[in-house]
């Protein structure tokens, strides 16, 4: 199972790297253009026609890159109050029990999102869909948010597969209930 563990470790550490990485930076690049955009709106009074299209859809491909580092963080969906409550009454199992069906469940939502996606993004190339400037084709973005969905269903395969092994093993009666969990 230590083999599992590094593969794991190594999958998820990657994708939090590169993922992270060129999210933070999409960001940055789209905010400094949306500001350009600002200055040439009030200042110099011309605009890009298709520049709030740009900041919208890049914007919306940054936080489809980095829905899948904070499932890595399991820094989404958290209800800590909830588990501390009944972590406090000892109900041990129980939280390891939803740790594992939250796992299993985001692994296989994303994942139907992700399979669903291929056939948007057909779709969307044989119909030729653009944004509301039509000057961006739509199925980079769908592409984008299919990317990230998917990594993040990996991600949650695998965190379900650790999150199996860690309660057969007894370790839910031993860690403390902290806000790292997605439950």
């Amino acid at each position: 199972m230590n083999n599992f563990y590094k593969i794991s470790n190594k999958i998820q550490s990657t994708i939090e790297i590169i993922l992270g990485n060129l999210s933070a930076l999409i960001m940055i690049g789209v905010t400094l253009f949306a500001l350009a955009e600002i200055f040439r709106r009030y200042i110099l009074g011309v605009v890009f026609q298709w520049g709030q299209d740009a900041v919208i859809y890049v914007m919306m491909c940054s936080v489809a890159f980095y829905i899948c580092v904070t499932q890595i963080k399991r820094g989404h969906l958290v209800m800590s109050a909830f588990l501390q409550l009944i972590g406090a009454y000892g109900y041990h199992r129980t939280i390891g029990i939803c740790k594992i069906l939250v796992s299993f469940i985001t692994c296989i939502f994303c994942g139907s999102l992700t399979y669903t996606a291929i056939f948007t993004i057909e779709y969307s190339i044989r119909i030729g869909e653009r944004t509301e400037s039509l000057f961006f084709f739509m199925w980079p973005f769908h592409l984008c948010l299919a990317i990230g969905l998917g990594l993040s269903s990996l991600v949650a395969f695998l965190q379900t597969i650790e999150d199996v092994h860690k309660y057969i093993k007894g370790d839910h009666f031993r860690e403390t209930v902290e806000t790292a969990t997605d439950v």
